[in-house]
């Protein structure tokens, strides 16, 4: 009999990531500055708030300078807040440090593929775009079934979450941002990507991500309460 393997279950909440780069005329210390310590009492104003995570680019000149996180409880939570005056003033304090012109966000269901501690090694994040042979409904189990255990099964990397488009946009007809986001914690950079087991992650990635498009950087996670 062949091995069975479960699926991870999506995260009960609604998130919205969102990825930006910093103002062209802001230095790199005074856009992180000014993320981290003004414009969270913005963020955490926001009616139905469940979660809120900001994730600092490392690198200056990397392909994003932060990627920030906020949960909901559903999707009603989310969309109430259109035109709220809580969220209007998020939007204007943006401006503040924020390229908005150049500004992406998806809205994405959750699923932790391996569940280790998140304190352990450096987090990696990409904005993921699928190849466009693909459908997205293709594209998201592969994703998802045939590449997360994969990556599960790399010693190096003891915290794996993909987060999945939602799919009302694509049938809508429009298109995201980009597909997906990931998020990896590496224990040990230069042994991990040197592995047997990366080596096969690496393989059947190029078959379904389309990497001139894919966005990857290292980042500091920063949890703010609530």
């Amino acid at each position: 009999m062949g091995r069975c393997r479960s699926r991870p279950k999506r995260h009960p909440l609604i998130k919205q990531a969102t990825f930006f780069k910093r103002r062209p005329d802001l230095a790199p210390a005074a856009f992180h500055d000014y993320w981290r310590n003004r414009h969270p009492e913005f963020v955490c104003r926001i009616p139905g708030l469940r979660r809120y995570v900001q994730n600092h680019a490392i690198a200056d000149d990397g392909p994003f300078d932060g990627i920030a996180e906020v949960w909901f409880e559903d999707m009603d939570a989310m969309r109430a807040n259109a035109g709220a005056p809580e969220l209007e003033a998020v939007r204007a304090d943006e401006a503040n440090f924020l390229d908005t012109a150049g500004m992406g966000a998806i809205i994405t269901d959750d699923y932790l593929i391996k569940d280790g501690p998140s304190d352990t090694g450096e987090k990696l994040m990409a904005l993921v775009f699928r190849r466009a042979e693909h459908a997205p409904e293709r594209f998201f189990e592969l994703y998802r079934d045939e590449l997360g255990p994969l990556v599960r099964a790399v010693a190096g990397i003891p915290r794996y979450e993909q987060s999945h488009c939602r799919m009302g946009i694509y049938r809508s007809g429009r298109t995201p941002d980009c597909d997906a986001v990931a998020s990896l914690w590496i224990a040990e950079r230069e042994t991990t990507f040197a592995s047997e087991e990366m080596a096969r992650v690496g393989a059947l990635e190029g078959t379904i991500i389309d990497f001139g498009r894919t966005q990857v950087g290292f980042v500091e996670e920063l949890e703010i309460p609530l």
